[in-house]
């Protein structure tokens, strides 16, 4: 199927084309943003400022990433298991990921103003403040980066289950490494600390539930896009809660570039997020929530973003459940989701998105309620 002679679509999304001026306004504003006002704004106004930048970001370069897709052949070919009926593109993750990255100089991490406040004649505690943002953001963008690469792989050769899983379990403790992880023995508030085995079979559980748990949930238009975007704004507000400014303004990132993408990824969508999309949204989701975790007690940290991801978390265990008492390959596909039963029982596509939509922002409410009495 994939040797037939395929066409780019002219119409349905603009020409990947814009003024060369255009793109020179939007640099100096960024640069402008970033050594002006930007620093001397609070952690919730920068979060807001970030998620707009990281939004239209993403809204910009999402349609030269659908190009690049169908230049390379990176398209999801239609079968029983899917919803459209001709060739979508997919590598929406490279979107996601220039849009966060973008956001990112916002924060200021890293940038030379950092490195300078390494230097041994800052203060003692901008050297801590700087180190930590530094180190957080290498490991983030770092290893976000090799997951983008590995569902982009998958995008364009369909690697097997297995390979795709060794993968993100090097990526995950490449990311444990870094201080990403589970400290403490959930819900002891912070008293029973773990031993670095157990530890890493903790962290690596949770960034694998999460990372495949937005890949099963990306079946129809706009869904795992809307879910990742409504989960990260909840994160942003519990982290800002919480004074986590590093987790709050990325959670803000991630939810601005979901936003952003969903202008092309909704019902009809031009494009899809495939696994490089999917992988890299639950891999951020995933590090952002350890961010904190590694901090203090795993009781007050994990339980609240296991509420916000209710859905994509128990649409993965049920998966496994499933499949295991059917004695089949736990990554083996089917159409047992949540979204497949929805469509299965007569819902249309858009309102089976806004069921799973609704579930998702409700657990999201109950989970920043739950932060603000503390």
């Amino acid at each position: 199927m994939q040797d037939r002679v395929l066409e780019y679509p002219a119409s349905g999304i603009w020409p990947p084309k814009l003024p060369k001026c255009f793109m020179i306004e939007v640099a100096q504003f960024c640069s402008i943003s970033m050594t002006t006002f930007l620093p001397l704004l609070d952690s919730p106004w920068r979060a807001l400022v970030v998620l707009a930048i990281a939004c239209v970001v993403t809204l910009v370069c999402t349609p030269f990433v659908r190009a690049l897709a169908w230049r390379y052949r990176a398209l999801s070919f239609p079968d029983a298991r899917r919803t459209h009926a001709e060739p979508m593109a997919q590598w929406g993750g490279v979107a996601i990921f220039v849009g966060v990255s973008i956001a990112a100089l916002v924060w200021r991490a890293p940038s030379w103003e950092d490195f300078r406040l390494l230097a041994p004649s800052a203060s003692v505690e901008d050297i801590r403040q700087t180190a930590q943002t530094v180190h957080l953001s290498t490991y983030f963008f770092g290893c976000g980066l090799l997951m983008l690469f590995l569902g982009m792989a998958d995008d364009k050769y369909e690697l097997s289950p297995l390979l795709k899983v060794l993968g993100q379990l090097l990526i995950a403790g490449l990311l444990w490494s870094g201080g990403f992880r589970i400290n403490t023995l959930p819900f002891s508030e912070g008293l029973q600390l773990l031993n670095p085995a157990t530890s890493f079979v903790l962290t690596t559980l949770w960034i694998l539930a999460l990372t495949n748990g937005i890949n099963f949930i990306d079946g129809v238009d706009g869904l795992a896009t809307g879910v990742c975007a409504i989960a990260a704004g909840s994160l942003c507000v519990i982290e800002t809660v919480k004074n986590a400014p590093w987790a709050a303004t990325a959670a803000a990132a991630v939810c601005g570039a979901c936003l952003g993408f969903l202008r092309w990824n909704k019902h009809p969508a031009r494009i899809y997020l495939g696994d490089s999309g999917a992988l890299l949204l639950g891999f951020w989701l995933a590090a952002i929530a350890l961010a904190a975790a590694s901090k203090t007690a795993a009781a007050t940290t994990l339980a609240l973003p296991l509420l916000v991801l209710g859905v994509p978390i128990v649409d993965v265990l049920w998966a496994v459940v499933r499949r295991t008492l059917a004695h089949q390959a736990p990554w083996r596909a089917d159409r047992g989701h949540l979204h497949h039963r929805l469509l299965a029982r007569g819902l249309s596509p858009q309102k089976t998105v806004l069921v799973i939509y609704a579930f998702s922002a409700a657990l999201g409410l109950v989970a920043v309620l739950w932060a603000l009495r503390g």
